[in-house]
Parts: C-alpha cells; structure tokens; sequence
C-alpha cells in the first residue's frame, strides 16, 4: 500500500467537495423542474444558483486540468514531431496560453474590480450577485492558469512526463 503525504490527501479532499457542486447543480435542478412542472410554481432562484454553482466548478475543473497538465490537446503532430520541433510547439503552446490567459486577467481585472467593489447584482427576480463574484474568479482563475502553462511547460524541458489519466484517476481514487 503506498503512503499519501497529506499535502496530496487534502488537495484531493479538496478536489471531491468540488466534484460534490454537480450533486448539489442536478439537485437544485431537478428541484426546479419539479416545482415547476408538478406544482405548477416555479422558483426564482434555483436556475441562477445552478449558474453559480457550474461557473465556479467550470473554472475549478481547468484550473485542475491545466494543475494536472491534463488539459485538452490535439497531438496528431506533436506525437510524431522529433523531440526539438515538440519543444518548439510547447514555446509557441506556451506564448499563445500566456498570451490569452495574462490577456483576460489583465484586462478583466478593471471590470471584475468594478464588480466586486459594487457587489454588482445578476440583475433577475433572485438577483445574486454572480458577477461580483464570478468575474473576479475568472480573472485569478486564468492568472492561475497562466502560472501553471509555465510550470508544465518548464517540467516538459526538463524531461518530466505529464502524468497519464490511468495514474492520475488511481492517485485520485476516494476510498
């Protein structure tokens, strides 16, 4: 049996409260469909809750991909390029993500600070103050995403093999 230093455990606990919001998504949804097709009385909140909930656990899943090097790739090329045209590929890979992920963190910085500082409303019934919150959540997301593009591409350099799905769903596994 291999020992799991708990760094790793509490990321993974982490990890499963995350998984644990498309639970609570298909709950609030299907409470919603019952109420309004059974009762005959629609809520006003459960459609902008499940909003809430699936922005911030999209943003979380890619900031795990990019975390785990996991993202999605198109590599009809890059498996059969020489080892020096990959690592060409993986500068240009890591320009254009820097590019785009420093591009919406820089420049939705001033509106997601906007938002935050007014606590800015969804602007329905229920009116949570999604923007407030997602916004600012998307610009560190991608800051974030942007910072481990650099990481995976250094370990790449470096020789270090991005970890394989079957390695990552057994060092993964919730007992």
């Amino acid at each position: 049996m291999q020992v799991t230093p708990k760094r790793v455990r509490s990321f993974q606990f982490v990890v499963a409260l995350f998984s644990l919001l498309l639970l609570v998504i298909v709950g609030v949804t299907f409470f919603e469909v019952i109420a309004r097709y059974i009762f005959k009385s629609p809520t006003i909140w459960a459609n902008e809750l499940a909003l809430w909930l699936s922005a911030i656990l999209f943003l979380a899943a890619g900031l795990y991909a990019m975390q785990r090097d996991q993202h999605l790739r198109i590599t009809v090329l890059y498996d059969v390029s020489p080892p020096w045209l990959q690592r060409i590929l993986d500068l240009i890979t890591l320009v254009c993500c820097l590019i785009f992920c420093f591009g919406i963190a820089w420049f939705g910085a001033p509106s997601s600070w906007q938002s935050l500082v007014n606590w800015e409303p969804f602007g329905t019934a229920w009116n949570p103050p999604i923007p407030a919150t997602v916004k600012p959540a998307i610009v560190v997301t991608t800051a974030l995403m942007g910072v481990y593009a650099i990481i995976n591409c250094v370990k790449r350099f470096r020789g270090i093999p991005p970890e394989t799905a079957e390695e990552s769903a057994e060092e993964n596994r919730v007992d």
